[in-house]
């Protein structure tokens, strides 16, 4: 169409020129031979009067006639050759500014079309033809635009008209066409008014189109990222973070956030690794889903911590509800033959209750949920101001515990193990105790569970290996070389590759007597992989350390434990000996425990002797070692040096 109407225009202006140009030279030389032939003759006979010098300057007028029109011919030929070089060369340089404007935009990756202003497509180009699927004959002979766009988009295609006849021009606006096979595909448009072919003054229109399909995909897939979590699919922290924030703005708004911990899920990951434990949380994922309504807002926080959105806030409607959720959860999972029983913990706060803005809210579900976890785990609590105190206690004592690591307020008292037929030292426990500057004793009932949960409890059973190592060097060197050093050695420690390869450096480091070296491990559930720690146990075994299973008789599996781990010395937990001066179910079972340990060749030591009774019904059943404070307290490292000495004289 633009190449048809700059021919036109082009010959139409070359052919005026040429006419034009013709015209002038015509003009002066009339006039110049015109005025020549009328005052020369005139002239020349006033000036001479003779006939014969008349005849002769005749002549010489006739030629010099001849040279000075040849003259001007010349130059008025020459003008007119140089101006239509420059018009060749303008015209050279136009057509091949023609061909370049044409074959971009032939070659252009966009979509140009011309149209007017009924909507009738005039023209596209072959990328826009290739694009839509439609050819130029199609679409210039077709209805126009109408067979491009869906009618939902009508008014606004109307609208963007209006604003290219009000401004001129429309920038950067996004419109989707149909293709010819029926595919949608999103354009980004600039369109502008170019000046009328027609006599009537109607408008004529350009639209340059960019396809926008893979940005759009980059786009959706940027928010995806953005605001769902890649392995479940659910919605993200920060997008349930903007639901909570855009739920507050609305009036009287009125809803409840249960915040979800999985139970012991690091086992899953410790035990078959983290490819086991996405499968899980698919899984998991899928049980929720399935349990809550369509409208409930179910949100992936991280790691294993979710979170629901309940429209309700009545807090007798979502107990039922979480409490439902909690027992489908409750349930055997297996994978690869392994069997993990799930649970979780649910702290759930209401607003505006609970909070009055998105911060709070989360900080205090969260509060409420590892409120659950430290009464028992596999259970619902709801928000309670004191929940907040306790866990400021707690964050406040996992920094005591810090500090005092890093101040060296942590010091080690020596209780004494005993023979009970004759009260001969044996041994001794290494304990932890603990004096904080401004707080005082702090008992390792309160501390020991913190850190074994921040995972402090690393860096202090470190401590407490290299003081104990170093005390035994002492008292060996002091020849002390008989009594028997017992180091308490945590499961976390114990089935971890890192931070018990780091434990048993320090072991080897020290030049002692192992054979008077008695590791004390604790039952628990959370051994996992009793087989990497059958092997720990027996390296230590070789190395002549002596391992004992420390509080026997409350954990979950200690006959598990006699049969599978290379045992020692059982220590029957004080909770036993205490029952001691009862009749019934739990003196029996001790009865029955001393004489497993007897028959078995197991070494017994019952732990926290109080009575004389508690000492002579265990001694009348085969029980020789025992500690308590009947016999001793724990004592500092002056006090045990004092007493190894009174009993060596």
């Amino acid at each position: 169409m633009f190449k048809n109407m700059a021919q036109k225009k082009n010959k139409e202006f070359d052919k005026k020129n040429m006419s034009k140009d013709a015209y002038k030279i015509s003009l002066i030389y009339a006039f110049f031979g015109g005025m020549w032939i009328l005052f020369s003759d005139t002239i020349l006979g006033y000036l001479l009067p003779n006939m014969e010098k008349y005849k002769y300057f005749q002549t010489i007028k006739g030629w010099f006639y001849v040279l000075v029109t040849t003259l001007l011919v010349y130059i008025l030929i020459k003008r007119r050759v140089k101006l239509w070089n420059a018009l060749i060369f303008l015209e050279s340089e136009l057509s091949y500014q023609k061909k370049l404007n044409e074959n971009i935009i032939a070659e252009a990756p966009s979509i140009i079309i011309t149209w007017d202003d009924d909507g009738r497509i005039l023209s596209i180009n072959p990328f826009g033809e290739k694009i839509t699927g439609y050819s130029q004959d199609e679409l210039v002979d077709g209805p126009g635009w109408p067979i491009l766009i869906s009618k939902e988009q009508d008014s606004k295609f109307q609208e963007i008209y209006q604003d290219i006849k009000k401004s001129d021009n429309a920038l950067n606006y996004d419109g989707a066409i149909i293709t010819k096979s029926g595919k949608t595909i999103d354009i980004l448009w600039s369109s502008k008014i170019l000046d009328s072919e027609s006599d009537k003054g109607d408008n004529i229109y350009v639209s340059i189109g960019t396809n926008i399909e893979e940005r759009k995909r980059y786009e959706e897939k940027i928010r995806l990222m953005a605001y769902y979590d890649p392995l479940t699919g659910l919605p993200n922290r920060f997008m349930f973070e903007q639901e909570i924030a855009r739920r507050i703005k609305e009036e009287d708004s009125a809803f409840t956030i249960a915040y979800m911990d999985i139970d012991n899920f690091k086992n899953i990951n410790d035990s078959l690794g983290h490819q086991a434990g996405d499968v899980f949380l698919r899984y998991f994922v899928e049980s929720i889903i399935k349990k809550v309504e369509d409208k409930t807002f179910v949100a992936r926080l991280g790691g294993d911590e979710f979170a629901i959105l309940f429209n309700s806030s009545c807090h007798e409607d979502i107990m039922e509800e979480v409490g439902k959720l909690l027992s489908y959860i409750n349930r055997i999972w297996t994978y690869q033959n392994r069997q993990f029983y799930i649970s979780m913990s649910v702290g759930v706060v209401i607003y505006p209750e609970h909070g009055k803005d998105t911060s709070d809210l989360l900080k205090n579900a969260d509060i409420a949920m590892y409120g659950a976890k430290r009464e028992g785990k596999n259970r619902v609590l709801f928000y309670k101001d004191d929940l907040r105190e306790e866990n400021t206690k707690l964050a406040n004592m996992i920094n005591y515990i810090q500090e005092g690591i890093e101040q060296e307020q942590f010091y080690l008292e020596y209780q004494p193990q005993y023979r009970l037929s004759n009260k001969e030292l044996t041994g001794m426990e290494a304990l932890l105790r603990w004096q904080h500057p401004k707080e005082g004793y702090i008992s390792p009932a309160e501390f020991i569970p913190i850190a074994e949960r921040t995972g402090q409890i690393y860096r202090l059973e470190r401590l407490v290996l290299k003081k104990a190592l170093e005390q035994k060097m002492l008292w060996e060197k002091q020849g002390f070389t008989d009594i028997e050093l017992a180091i308490n050695l945590s499961t976390k420690t114990l089935t971890s590759n890192i931070n018990f390869s780091e434990w048993e450096q320090i072991l080897d480091s020290y030049s002692v007597d192992y054979s008077k070296i008695v590791i004390e491990i604790t039952e628990t559930a959370d051994i996992l992989n009793v087989d990497s720690v059958i092997t720990r146990l027996s390296n230590l075994k070789k190395k002549g350390i002596k391992i004992a299973l420390d509080d026997f008789g409350t954990g979950y599996a200690s006959l598990n434990y006699l049969t599978k781990f290379p045992i020692d010395i059982i220590k029957l937990d004080k909770s036993f000996i205490n029952a001691i001066t009862k009749e019934g179910v739990d003196t029996l079972l001790i009865k029955n425990v001393l004489r497993l340990a007897y028959e078995l060749k197991f070494n017994v030591i019952a732990e926290g002797i109080e009575t004389k009774e508690q000492m002579q019904y265990l001694i009348n059943y085969h029980c020789d070692l025992g500690q308590g404070y009947l016999l001793s307290k724990p004592l500092s490292e002056y006090k045990l040096l004092r007493l190894l000495e009174n009993e060596n004289t």
